[in-house]
């Protein structure tokens, strides 16, 4: 099969999750500690797969052990395709949304945990099952305000008892769905909600802590709740997830809350906030890979090694399977060697590297345009790839898969054949990959953020497209100037952008076009918010994804203008390259080390 191709974490089985991971707690290892915490990263970026193999089935082949002998026992909560956000409850006074909100929430939740038992072999757990049934679940469902009187009865076995908590769950969940479905159809009626009422601490914590003695769970072990996506659930429910959080009860279970960095709020449903890293610790993924080269250049390499040695047999290096355009390097090499003798100087014994490694791609796509040959410059090599796919794993697998599945047509043969990609392959496969992660992937953001009704000059979703637009045609202008810094991929403020400014900032970081993080001011007063462009619009830009790396300082209001003037930004950002008056213009490394 293709060896490359992306397959959602939860459709993964164990074994195959166990032979595919790469470990990447030691860059994340908050994920594991005792404490909630928040993992944040863009759509693709991993966190699905991490909480995929924190699930006990992975880890009992990871550590070879019984499930009583985990150090931590996971259950799985998706969040994106839930069906408990119900706008109309905006109309129900405060008290009774929220309580509304905390028993749909909290009832779905344990329905997810439950369903994740019946994946394990528990049949020898019945007297366990029995206990926990009549002791400790029903005493709690009884407290809610449920009638229990039927639900007395005897099962044959632990997976009876698991089904039985699930359908009374259900009940309990379909029955406050029912009520939320009269609000939306009847909105003048009057009736007041009449069913259970559970919530976290009177309800779903102490059920939790009773399912954590039953003799095959580990003893005096936590356990995590992973709530993926939690992006997904709206202002109220994510203040009572906060909510959640402020207990601090996270000894017995903790809370590990996935987002896309599009969580609504850190307030809890008294209006105060939640403080990092007094109540929780967060993550964020691509911080942490855009500003580590090394960790992430090594994860990607394990990954291509193990997929190729799972799937193809073979044991290839991954340079070799995703080769370089050779022509191209060699061209390439020829600048770089007559930029180093250009500025060789005695004095300064790095100073012919240091320019050669700054320019000499820029004069090679000069000259590329200037011959105007048809030939044009080509994204091919793992090391390409890698910057291309920005910190973000799938945007690596999924060019990946297309380039695979492409050479496998035009070859004719059978993947186990493959010994590489040949250049041509994956430069078009990454140009269009590219292309449509901006235009196509921007059909959906249109949809959501769009003006459908024509009633904007321009709505959220034109001012993002603008802004990227300008960004990018910023960085290609400098890139093929004569400037000393001519690879730039981010922009820092000078002060804090407006409230429109931000709002589409935050949109784009929200969709994976640009990573934020903050870098030194230029006074060494303090520090200053960096905005970096996304290295997936690299080939759509004409950018060189790879090399040195500089960012360049400005004004918030410059960088608004972009919103409604992409061009005319780019014209006004870079007027001053036909003068040595641009000082806005530093250099970093190309992976700087952010704070």
């Amino acid at each position: 099969m293709n060896p490359f191709e992306v397959k959602t974490p939860e459709d993964l089985k164990a074994g195959e999750i166990h032979e595919l991971f790469v470990d990447v707690f030691t860059d994340f290892g908050q994920v594991k500690e005792v404490f909630h915490t928040f993992l944040n990263g863009p759509r693709g970026s991993g966190k699905s797969m991490m909480f995929r193999y924190m699930m006990p089935d992975c880890q009992m082949l990871d550590k070879n052990c019984n499930l009583n002998e985990l150090d931590y026992f996971s259950l799985y909560i998706p969040i994106k395709l839930t069906d408990i956000n119900y706008p109309e409850l905006g109309r129900l006074k405060n008290n009774s949304n929220t309580f509304i909100n905390e028993h749909l929430l909290t009832t779905y939740i344990a329905i997810k945990c439950f369903k994740d038992l019946k994946a394990y072999d528990l049949s020898s757990y019945i007297a366990d099952f029995e206990e926990f049934y009549n002791d400790v679940f029903l005493w709690y469902v009884e407290i809610t305000g449920e009638d229990i009187s039927s639900y007395k009865t005897k099962e044959e076995s632990s997976i009876g008892y698991i089904n039985k908590i699930i359908k009374i769950l259900e009940r309990m969940l379909l029955s406050c769905k029912r009520y939320c479905t009269s609000v939306a159809t009847s909105p003048n009626s009057t009736a007041e909600y009449q069913g259970a009422l559970c919530n976290y601490l009177d309800f779903l914590y102490p059920i939790l802590l009773g399912l954590g003695k039953l003799s095959f769970m580990p003893r005096e072990k936590p356990i995590f709740l992973l709530i993926d996506d939690a992006g997904y659930l709206n202002t109220i429910q994510t203040r009572i997830l906060n909510t959640w959080v402020s207990y601090r009860n996270s000894a017995e279970v903790s809370l590990k809350i996935s987002t896309q960095l599009d969580y609504k709020s850190f307030k809890t449903i008294t209006n105060k906030t939640i403080d990092f890293p007094h109540d929780y610790s967060q993550i964020n993924i691509t911080t942490i890979y855009t500003s580590s080269n090394k960790k992430y250049y090594n994860r990607i390499e394990s990954i291509v090694s193990k997929r190729i040695k799972k799937y193809l047999k073979k044991e290839i290096e991954s340079e070799l399977f995703f080769p370089q355009d050779e022509e191209q390097a060699a061209k390439i090499k020829e600048f770089y060697d007559k930029i180093e003798k250009e500025h060789t100087n005695p004095d300064k014994p790095y100073a012919g590297k240091d320019a050669a490694r700054r320019y000499a791609t820029s004069e090679y796509v000069k000259y590329l345009r200037k011959h105007r040959s048809g030939a044009t410059y080509s994204y091919a090599g793992f090391d390409n790839l890698v910057n291309i796919s920005s910190g973000i794993i799938r945007y690596f697998l999924e060019p990946a898969s297309r380039m695979f599945s492409e050479y496998e047509t035009q070859k004719g043969s059978s993947s186990d054949q493959i010994e590489f990609i040949p250049h041509s392959i994956q430069n078009e496969e990454i140009v269009k990959f590219s292309t449509k992660f901006l235009e196509d992937e921007f059909k959906k953001i249109f949809e959501e953020h769009g003006d459908v009704n024509g009633n904007e000059k321009l709505s959220k979703a034109d001012k993002l497209y603008n802004l990227l637009e300008g960004l990018g045609g910023m960085f290609s202008k400098i890139f093929v100037s004569d400037r000393t810094e001519r690879v730039v991929f981010s922009v820092a403020l000078n002060d804090m952008p407006d409230k429109e400014l931000k709002e589409i900032i935050e949109l784009a970081i929200s969709y994976g076009y640009l990573h934020q993080s903050s870098i030194g001011n230029k006074q060494g007063t303090g520090r200053s918010k960096l905005y970096i462009l996304s290295r997936t619009l690299a080939p759509f830009f004409k950018l060189d994804p790879t090399g040195f790396k500089g960012y360049k300082f400005m004004n918030s209001s410059m960088l608004k203008l972009s919103l409604t003037e992409p061009q005319k930004f780019v014209k006004e950002s870079t007027k001053y390259f036909d003068s040595k008056e641009d000082t806005g213009y530093t250099q970093v490394s190309l992976f700087d080390e952010l704070e």
